[in-house]
C-alpha cells in the first residue's frame, strides 16, 4: 500500500510530536511504518543523539585539546594501578584488569553523553565478578562481562531505565557500605601476607584471626606505611600551605599548585612505583615482600566471548556456564547500570542528560569489551571526579586514558611482577573507604526512621548472605513498604461543631487515591467514623480533594458503602471529587451525593441532613468540654478492620483542639 502525504497527513504529523525525531506517520500499513521508522532512526537528530561525538567534534579546538589531554593523563595515572588491584579483587590476574580499562574508554569516546565519566573496571564490578570467576575462572568473567552487555543494550533500547526509580537511597547506601567493607575485607590477606583460602567476610575474619601466627610483618608494615600515605596525599590538597598562595596568578605559584593537585590525584600511582622500586632493589634469595609476579606482556588481540570452558580436560558447555553463574547474570548488569546513572545524575548538577544512551552506551562498552577479555565494567566515582577536577572539556579524554592503558600493556608489564600485593591491597582500601555511607543515618533517623529497616537489611544481607541476594532483599522490603503505605493510607477524621447552617458533622480525608489495594483500609475507616464518631446519625463528609485514581474495585467499595449509609438512613457527602474519579463511580453507582466544592456544603448539608446535634454523639454534651467552640479531631493510626467495636482499633484516640474565632 502507498503511502498517502495528503492533507490529512500533514495535519496529523504537525498535531502528533514524537519524543524523539519526527513524528509518526499515520496508520498506512506495514510498509509506511517501517519506512516511517526507519526514517526516524536515520534522521540527522537521532543519528547526533546517538553519536554524540558529531555534535561536539564540530566545535573542537586546541583549548579543548590541551584540557582531555592533560585530564585523560591524570585519569591514566589512576586507572593503571587500580585495574591491576581490582583484577586481583575479581579472581584474575593483574593483566585482566588491564584489559577492562581501554576499551570502555575508547567507546565512551565515540558513545559518552558526558564529559566527566569513565567507565572501567570499579570495586563492586570486581567482587560480584569474584563470585563467578574464582570457581569458573577468566572464562566466566569475559562470559558475564559479555551478557551484561547485552541485556544493558537491550534495557537501553527498551526503555528500562526507569526501574531504577524503585530502588531508595537506604537500599543503595546500604548496598555500597556493605560491598566497601566486603572488599576491604578481602584485601586483608595480601595485607598480612596471609596465603589462605577464605570463603565470605565472616570466614575471611576468622581465619585472619586464627593465622596471626603467619603474618609477614614485611608485608604488613610496606602496607600500613602505604595506606598513612595515600590518606595524607588524599588530604594534601585540602591543607593550607604558608608557602603556596592560591589566588596568586604567578607562574611559580601555579606550578606548586599543580604540583599538589597531581600528587593527590595521582596518589595511587605514585605508591605503587615507589612500592615496586623498593621491592624491585631489595630482589634477590629472599625477597621480602609478597611481590604480583609475572603479568602477561601484550595488548590482547580480539576474539569471540568464550561460550565454552574448558576445566579439569572438561568441556564445559554454554548452558552449564549460564546456570553456573545464575542469577548474577541480571543482578551484575543490574547493579552496573544502577551505579552509572546514580553517578551521571551526580554529575549532571541540573541539566539534562539521555539515560538511554547512557546505559546503551555501557551495554556496548561491555560487550566490545569482552572481545578483548574484560570483566564486567561501569561508570567510576571517584575517576569520574578526578576527570571534572582535571580540566575535561569533552569524552576525547577517554581516548587519552584507553592510549595510557595500552602503552602500559605493551612497555611495562615487566615492571607490573614486582609489585608488591600488600600495596595494592592499600591501593584497594583506600580507594573504597568512601563508599561508607555513614552520615546517612543521622539524616534518616531525624527525618524518617522507618527507612532504616531497608538500610539495616540490604546491609547486613549483602554482608552476610551476599552483594545480589541482599540488595534484592532490600528492594524486596523497600517495595513491601511502599505498597502497605498504598494499601493502608492515614486516614484523616474530624468531628465539626455545629454551625449556623448545619448541625455538626464528621469529615473524612483520605491521604492520597482509593486503589484496589487501600478499597477495604479506607472503608472500613469510613464506616467506622460513621458509627463511632458520627453516632450513626450524624452526615459523614469525605473530603476528595487528595483523591486523583479510583478504579473498578474501589468504584464498587465506594457503592457498597452508599448502601451501608443509605440502609441506616445516614447522609454521606463527597466534595470535591475530580472529575475523572467521580466518572468511574458513577459508572457504578449513581446515587451519590456529590459537591462540587466545600462552598457548596452547606447546602447539601440542609437538604439531607439529620436533624442531630453532637449532643446526640457525646451523650451528654459534658464530654466536649467546651459548648459549640470545640473541634474534636481524630486520626485512625491502627489498620481497620470490619469490626467497628473499639477492641478492633484500640490505638484511635481523640484529641480537643479550641476553635480559634
Amino acid at each position: 500500500m502507498a503511502c498517502d502525504n495528503s492533507r490529512e497527513d500533514a495535519v496529523y504529523r504537525s498535531t502528533v510530536v514524537a519524543l524523539e525525531g519526527d513524528a509518526p506517520s499515520p496508520p498506512g500499513g506495514i510498509f509506511c511504518v517501517v519506512k516511517n521508522r526507519v526514517s526516524r532512526c536515520m534522521n540527522m537528530k537521532t543519528l547526533h543523539r546517538r553519536l554524540p561525538f558529531l555534535t561536539w567534534v564540530r566545535s573542537y579546538n586546541m583549548e579543548c585539546l590541551f584540557g582531555d589531554v592533560v585530564a585523560g593523563f591524570t585519569v591514566g595515572l589512576m586507572i593503571i594501578p587500580q585495574a591491576l588491584a581490582y583484577g586481583i579483587v575479581a579472581g584474575l590476574t593483574p593483566s585482566d584488569g588491564l584489559y577492562s580499562a581501554f576499551i570502555p574508554s575508547f567507546v565512551y569516546f565515540l558513545l559518552g553523553s558526558t564529559m566527566e565519566m569513565n567507565i572501567g573496571p570499579t570495586a563492586i564490578m570486581a567482587l560480584m565478578t569474584y563470585q563467578y570467576s574464582s570457581s569458573g575462572g577468566a572464562d566466566y568473567a569475559v562470559l558475564l562481562c559479555f551478557m551484561s552487555g547485552i541485556i544493558e543494550l537491550v534495557s537501553g533500547i527498551i526503555n528500562l531505565g526507569f526501574l531504577i526509580n524503585f530502588i531508595s537511597q537506604p537500599v543503595i547506601s546500604g548496598f555500597t557500605s556493605a560491598a566497601a567493607i566486603t572488599i576491604a575485607s578481602s584485601q586483608l590477606k595480601p595485607l598480612f601476607g596471609l596465603d589462605i583460602k577464605t570463603n565470605g567476610l565472616v570466614d575471611t575474619w576468622i581465619k585472619v584471626f586464627s593465622n596471626l601466627q603467619e603474618v609477614r610483618w614485611q608485608d604488613l608494615t610496606l602496607g600500613l606505611a602505604c595506606i598513612v600515605v595515600l590518606l595524607f596525599l588524599k588530604e594534601v590538597r585540602s591543607i593550607r600551605w604558608p608557602c603556596i598562595d592560591q589566588n596568586s596568578l604567578g607562574l611559580g605559584q601555579r606550578i606548586l599548585r599543580r604540583t599538589v593537585f597531581y600528587l593527590s590525584v595521582g596518589r595511587n600511582a605514585l605508591v605503587v612505583i615507589i612500592a615496586t622500586v623498593i621491592a624491585y632493589c631489595l630482589d634477590g634469595e629472599n625477597q621480602p615482600f609478597t611481590i604480583t609476579g609475572y603479568v602477561e606482556p601484550g595488548i590482547p588481540y580480539a576474539s569471540l566471548p568464550p561460550f565454552t570452558s574448558e576445566n579439569n580436560n572438561q568441556t564445559i558447555p554454554f548452558t552449564e556456564m549460564i546456570s553456573d553463574i545464575g542469577i548474577g547474570v541480571v543482578m551484575v548488569p543490574f547493579i552496573a547500570i544502577l551505579d552509572h546513572i546514580a553517578i551521571v545524575s551526580a554529575f549532571a548538577k541540573g541539566r539534562t542528560f539521555d539515560a538511554t544512551q547512557e546505559i546503551i552506551t555501557l551495554g556496548i562498552a561491555n560487550i566490545a569489551g569482552s572481545f578483548f577479555g574484560s570483566m564486567p565494567t561501569t561508570g567510576s566515582l571517584s575517576r569520574s571526579a578526578v576527570n571534572l577536577n582535571s580540566g575535561v572539556r569533552t569524552p576525547a579524554g577517554g581516548l587519552v586514558t584507553g592510549v595510557m592503558v595500552l602503552l602500559a600493556l605493551a612497555l611495562l608489564t615487566p615492571c607490573f611482577t614486582f609489585i608488591p600485593k600488600s600495596t595494592l591491597a592499600s591501593v584497594i582500601m583506600c580507594a573504597v573507604a568512601h563508599l561508607i555511607d555513614y552520615e546517612i543515618l543521622m539524616p534518616l533517623w531525624r527525618s524518617k526512621k522507618i527507612d532504616l529497616l531497608p538500610l539495616s537489611v540490604t546491609f547486613l544481607a549483602c554482608l552476610l548472605w551476599g552483594l545480589e541476594w541482599g540488595i534484592l532483599l532490600g528492594i524486596a522490603v523497600n517495595l513491601s513498604m511502599l505498597l502497605f503505605s498504598i494499601a493502608k493510607p492515614s486516614v484523616k477524621v474530624a468531628l465539626i461543631p455545629p454551625g449556623k447552617q448545619h448541625a455538626g458533622y464528621v469529615m473524612v480525608t483520605p491521604s492520597h487515591g482509593i486503589s484496589y489495594p487501600s478499597t477495604s483500609h479506607i472503608r472500613a475507616t469510613i464506616r467506622k467514623a460513621g458509627l463511632k464518631q458520627a453516632g450513626g446519625s450524624l452526615p459523614v463528609v469525605i473530603d476528595c480533594t487528595f483523591i486523583d485514581t479510583a478504579d473498578y474495585t474501589s468504584a464498587k467499595g465506594i457503592k457498597g458503602m452508599v448502601e451501608d449509609f443509605h440502609l441506616r438512613g445516614q447522609t454521606l457527602i463527597l466534595v470535591g471529587v475530580k472529575p475523572k474519579v467521580l466518572s468511574v463511580i458513577g459508572a457504578l453507582h449513581e446515587g451519590v451525593t456529590v459537591c462540587s466544592g466545600f462552598h457548596m456544603l452547606p447546602e447539601a448539608l440542609a437538604d439531607g441532613e439529620a436533624e442531630v446535634g453532637l449532643d446526640t454523639v457525646n451523650g451528654d454534651g459534658g464530654g466536649g468540654g467546651g459548648g459549640g467552640g470545640e473541634l474534636v479531631v481524630s486520626t485512625l493510626i491502627s489498620t481497620p478492620t470490619s469490626d467497628t467495636s473499639d477492641a478492633a482499633n484500640p490505638l484511635l484516640t481523640t484529641t480537643s483542639f479550641l476553635d480559634e474565632k
